[in-house]
């Protein structure tokens, strides 16, 4: 019998499983312990603080073995299975990123600038992984249609349960933005964070990101950083409507060059929107002054 299963009550099974995680700082040790114990226990973390019994019909997991994942990098959100985005639970998996609070900026975005809009808004969200973007913009935006497109099989299987789980409607097809032009129709907005980081940056990243969420949506080659982007704003000129915009989430070095590359695109009004924490995050560029 391991040690942390021997505790009755909150506080002293949460100090021990703090106590173990050591590949963290401790404040981030916390924050994984508080999400562990409302996961497996239903225990808040104001429960945790006051020192609540633990239910006695629990099942506990091997806190040992998942203390022991943790320190070999696995994110507590794959032992969970599970992330709220947007005040949303997503399942994920290492199909698909764990999705972000800077990436719930850009939702925000798209409600905002779409919440007096008359008409129903078509909107795609290219690259979808767990289809986080696409169903909190369906949740919030009664008024939508909204499509999610990736390349991933495996991917779009995960945003397809999300679909299901939280009860949306969001089209999911299987489409790649690099090869494919079989679309005919137009958008009034059209969403995407691609892949932006270079293979250059890796030796900055935390392992956790680098061993188990997936390199297909994470990189692209240092020699062409930009080249989503290219392919989306192609798209846009084909398939978004003139008074439509479209929002993409992008690597914090290249805010500049791909507000250069929308305006070299034809694009009349491109803006680059910084996030939380005061970096390039987000390119907003339309076609025209009109409309979103």
């Amino acid at each position: 019998m391991s040690k942390s299963s021997m505790y009755s009550s909150a506080k002293p099974l949460f100090d021990y499983i703090v106590q173990n995680i050591t590949a963290y700082p401790h404040k981030e040790a916390r924050a994984m312990a508080f999400m562990l114990m409302e996961h497996f226990l239903r225990l808040r973390n104001v429960d945790v603080l006051v020192d609540k019994p633990i239910p006695a019909n629990a099942s506990q997991p091997d806190w040992d073995t998942i203390v022991k994942r943790l320190n070999q990098s696995e994110p507590v959100q794959h032992i969970i299975g599970s992330t709220y985005f947007c005040n949303l639970e997503f399942k994920v998996s290492p199909s698909v990123l764990i999705p972000r609070p800077e990436t719930e900026e850009l939702v925000r975005l798209i409600v905002k600038d779409c919440y007096w809009e008359e008409n129903p808004v078509k909107i795609v969200d290219i690259g979808t992984g767990s289809g986080c973007i696409a169903i909190a913009l369906d949740r919030f935006m009664s008024f939508a249609k909204v499509w999610g497109w990736d390349v991933s099989e495996d991917a779009l299987a995960i945003a397809q349960e999300n679909a299901h789980r939280l009860l949306s409607e969001v089209t999911f097809e299987k489409y790649d933005i690099l090869r494919e032009d079989t679309f005919a129709g137009e958008f009034d907005c059209v969403v995407s964070n691609p892949p932006y980081v270079t293979y250059s940056e890796q030796s900055s990243m935390e392992p956790n990101v680098l061993r188990f969420e997936p390199h297909l949506a994470l990189f692209v080659e240092d020699t062409d950083p930009l080249l989503f982007y290219r392919a989306i704003a192609d798209f846009c000129l084909k398939h978004l409507k003139k008074t439509g915009a479209c929002y993409v989430e992008i690597n914090e070095h290249f805010g500049q060059a791909t507000k250069q590359l929308f305006l070299e695109k034809g694009f009349v009004k491109v803006d680059v929107i910084q996030d939380m924490y005061g970096k390039d995050r987000i390119v907003k560029a339309k076609l025209s002054i009109e409309g979103l």
